[in-house]
């Protein structure tokens, strides 16, 4: 039964990807999207044309995941599907991609923001696009290496290839230096959600989290209540540890959902569109949940928060040894292929049931796009950004989301909405785009607070605001100033 709904949604992909009227692979036509698409068409002129003009792309060639260009056709639907969305670009828009890679992930930030200074210094436009690490992304902006994205009319923010979120949140004044969305196919590998074991939930005889999310009564209340009674000291050492059955598991770098998850803003932007700290940072609420947080972690057995080294932590959910784990979306490719139980996937739950959306953090290694201060060809390179947005959103991502993620590596389609719920409340923060500027304190007060069983948050920002507000006055005089 699993490999029919496989081969239909593999036809289904396949006559989607049929629009283009020819071989797709050979580029021989532009795309011709029909009223049965099922797509939002974009706003691309039919008839726009730049005649060859080369668009010069700086990527960061160490991403853990095909985003940018591959080689060549071999047969894997996500590889194949990025190969097609570039001839498609080329065709439409008579450009000629060519790609640059440079390291540039968490470790080789410096290196990046290098390189395209040294490029743009020279004066050379030698790269029209900088497809950055998020971190990187804000520091060229902050570098005054890339220019508005405002600037260029045929970039349609209204599209939902562009997230309201990133729009909403990452102007500064009246400016726009990078975006990111289905342009990006790890903004959705790095989307955090929950994984679940059925198998250990029938087991345990728990109600199914799922109807908890539909009915929007899925919080973090529910999650530790459900989490309950489920340890077992299966080395029977008396110690708390990897090698024990848990109710939830998660890494230190998972803790800053329970922050952004709860609807809590690091940076907002004031009446003139100014970049301001949040009056969140100082609200009971983030005591509130660092006082159920930590108590979960330290003071049961229940949930165990690895922020020191355990080898093998990963492999607890896989095998089967704990009910929830909080994680990206790509473990499901990466992971779980083979493990012997079923699992369903979850968003990350609100703080409680007055929330009204489901807020899904992503991790850091995802790419913000942004042109070249110095691009020779600024119009093409917008031009490329809405058109691989457009097509990564048609094409890219329902091979890498629906295909990938809900037919091979779910075993009901009630994943399906889970995932469609965790993809629509896609967040993002300034203070999390800028992190490398405020020095991390933005995310790591809080997860170190976790991490530290600390629950004097007051004390904590207390302590920190003078140099946080110092930080974004540093950001907005380099980036607003002529």
């Amino acid at each position: 039964m699993n490999k029919i709904i496989i081969v239909l949604f593999l036809l289904i992909f396949i006559v989607a990807c049929g629009s283009n009227k020819t071989n797709i692979e050979t580029g021989d036509n532009i795309r011709e999207e029909t009223e049965s698409d099922n797509f939002v068409k974009d706003n691309i002129p039919r008839d726009l044309n730049f005649g060859g003009k080369k668009v010069s792309i700086l990527y960061w060639e160490d991403v853990s995941r095909p985003e940018f260009f591959v080689g060549e056709i071999v047969g894997e639907i996500v590889n194949d599907a990025i190969y097609n969305r570039n001839l498609i670009v080329e065709n439409r828009l008579g450009v000629e991609l060519t790609f640059t890679g440079t390291p540039g992930n968490n470790a080789n930030q410096a290196n990046f923001v290098n390189y395209a200074s040294q490029s743009v210094m020279s004066g050379s436009g030698e790269f029209d696009i900088f497809a950055a690490y998020s971190m990187v992304g804000a520091t060229l902006a902050v570098n005054k290496l890339t220019q508005s994205l405002l600037d260029y009319e045929i970039i349609d923010f209204k599209m939902p290839w562009w997230p309201d979120s990133l729009i909403n949140v990452a102007q500064i004044k009246d400016k726009l230096y990078f975006a990111s969305g289905d342009i990006s196919t790890n903004l959705i590998n790095m989307m955090y959600c929950i994984f679940f074991n059925k198998n250990m939930l029938e087991d345990f005889k728990l109600e199914s989290p799922y109807d908890y999310v539909l009915n929007g009564k899925w919080t973090i209340d529910k999650l530790i209540e459900m989490s309950a009674g489920v340890y077992g000291d299966l080395n029977g050492d008396n110690v708390k540890g990897e090698e024990d059955r848990f109710g939830y598991i998660s890494q230190s770098v998972s803790f800053d959902n329970f922050y952004i998850a709860s609807g809590l803003k690091l940076i907002e932007r004031d009446e003139e569109g100014f970049p301001v700290f949040s009056a969140d940072f100082r609200s009971e609420k983030v005591k509130t949940i660092l006082d159920k947080i930590c108590a979960w972690f330290y003071n049961t057995n229940d949930a165990l928060a690895v922020h020191i080294q355990y080898p093998n932590y990963l492999q607890v959910f896989p095998t089967g040894r704990a009910l929830f784990f909080m994680n990206y979306a790509s473990t499901a490719e990466t992971s779980l292929k083979n493990v012997d139980f079923l699992y369903g996937v979850l968003p990350v739950p609100k703080y409680d049931e007055v929330q009204e959306e489901y807020i899904t953090m992503n991790a850091f290694p995802y790419t913000l796009y942004s042109i070249s201060r110095d691009s020779r060809n600024a119009e093409a390179a917008a031009a490329v950004l809405e058109c691989l947005a457009s097509e990564n959103y048609r094409s890219v991502t329902p091979a890498l989301f629906e295909i990938a993620m809900k037919v091979k590596y779910s075993d009901e389609n009630i994943d399906a909405q889970m995932f469609d719920i965790i993809k629509s409340g896609i967040s993002f923060d300034l203070g999390r785009i800028f992190t490398a500027s405020f020095n991390n304190l933005t995310w790591s007060m809080f997860r170190q607070s976790i991490v530290d069983n600390n629950t004097n948050w007051a004390s904590t920002y207390a302590s920190n605001e003078k140099t946080l507000q110092a930080s974004l006055e540093n950001i907005l005089d380099a980036i607003l100033s002529d």
